[in-house]
């Protein structure tokens, strides 16, 4: 059994390969591949990560900590809705074949989630490993249940 903080960690370093491969992408103006991997990262993050830790994690964490509107977990709601917006964008200036767009995206969007990664990774996920009784096994299974379905 992998306890969930491993198991999130991973998929933030498996994350993070797929968006500097497709920063990789758009310095060769490989902009069809570019797209193909930011689509990838934010299928990865959005729809697998994210709905993991709002659907599952911050509610445990909240229940566990006996307050709804925890004041980390409302933080990190709020990367997640800023975060998708960035994608977005980054998604626009790959359309556009706007590389210097693309540039000052992902400098925004590496930072943020540096920042993000590293309060999840040391007060959120440590926390619910020590505190679930399946060590999150079964929020980190459906993380690499999604990582599976992506590869395939």
């Amino acid at each position: 059994m992998t306890p969930i903080d491993q198991i999130m960690q991973q998929d933030h370093e498996r994350l993070d390969q797929l968006l500097e491969q497709s920063a990789q992408a758009v310095r060769q103006g490989a902009w069809q591949e570019a797209a193909q991997l930011l689509e990838a990262f934010r299928h990865g993050i959005v729809d697998g990560h994210m709905v993991v830790e709002e659907n599952t994690l911050f509610p445990a964490f909240e229940l566990q900590e006996g307050s709804e509107d925890h004041p980390l977990t409302a933080l990190l709601r709020k990367g997640h809705q800023d975060l998708r917006v960035f994608f977005e964008e980054m998604a626009e200036a790959i359309a556009d074949q706007d590389a210097e767009t693309f540039d000052d995206l992902l400098s925004t969007v590496q930072t943020i989630l540096k920042q993000h990664d590293a309060k999840e990774e040391t007060e959120l996920y440590p926390y619910l490993a020590a505190a679930l009784a399946d060590q999150g096994e079964a929020a980190g299974k459906r993380i690499l249940d999604f990582e599976a379905e992506a590869r395939s």
